[in-house]
């Protein structure tokens, strides 16, 4: 068995120089609990955990790069600075462990590095977890989602998240007029003239003439 793990925007691949005993890989499912009077509490499966890979292992020091059982040997210290720089920039890395299921695609979640013995060895703890595109579809006016989605990725916190739709529809109130729509839902009243052009039907011929009670169409 070999364990590679490749960064996928620059293709840098590192092979880990030794094996580890064991592959720990978590998962599950994630389950939503309801307390029905009559029967007592019910748990129903509502989707599945993020499934996430961890193992403890050495990263051998130069005097051993030549060993039998060490392969492409790399500096531990050159090692370490590549799993900061991934765990720092978010990368999203492919996992990789022959003649195993593990083949995803995952975010270096977190390592640990020691120093230990007298032959420039380290020994480190380190995990991944899964990274899973989720869809987030944007519902429409009648309240029904469109097929537009957007993909979004699990990344760790700290990036920015997709903005608010803006309302398809509003409902004149008293007191309203055409600029003040215009600043609160396209953010320049000026452009009060692009909501009477796609409303003349409603409004008619005079733009300074809205009534409390009806419906506009708002442009995206």
């Amino acid at each position: 068995m070999d364990i590679y793990v490749t960064d996928l925007a620059t293709g840098d691949r590192l092979r880990f120089p030794m094996l580890p005993q064991k592959i720990n890989v978590q998962t599950g499912s994630i389950f939503q609990s309801y307390t029905i009077l009559a029967v007592g509490d019910v748990r129903l499966p509502t989707g599945q955990e993020l499934t996430g890979f961890s193992w403890q292992g050495t990263l051998p020091g130069e005097v051993r790069k030549n060993a039998p059982f060490v392969a492409e040997w790399r500096s531990p210290k050159e090692i370490q600075s590549l799993w900061s720089a991934w765990r720092a920039g978010k990368k999203k890395l492919r996992l990789m462990a022959t003649e195993t299921p593990i083949n995803h695609d995952v975010y270096l979640e977190r390592y640990t590095m020691e120093y230990s013995g007298g032959q420039g060895d380290y020994s480190y703890n380190i995990s991944f977890v899964q990274a899973k595109d989720l869809k987030v579809y944007v519902s429409g006016a009648s309240g029904q989602s469109s097929s537009t989605a957007a993909t979004v990725e699990n990344k760790p916190q700290g990036d920015e998240r997709p903005s608010t739709p803006v309302a398809a529809a509003y409902t004149v109130k008293k007191g309203d007029t055409l600029w003040g729509i215009a600043q609160k839902f396209l953010g320049n009243g000026a452009k009060y003239q692009e909501i009477y052009n796609l409303n003349k039907s409603v409004i008619g011929n005079n733009p300074n003439l809205i009534y409390p009670g009806q419906v506009l169409t708002i442009p995206s």
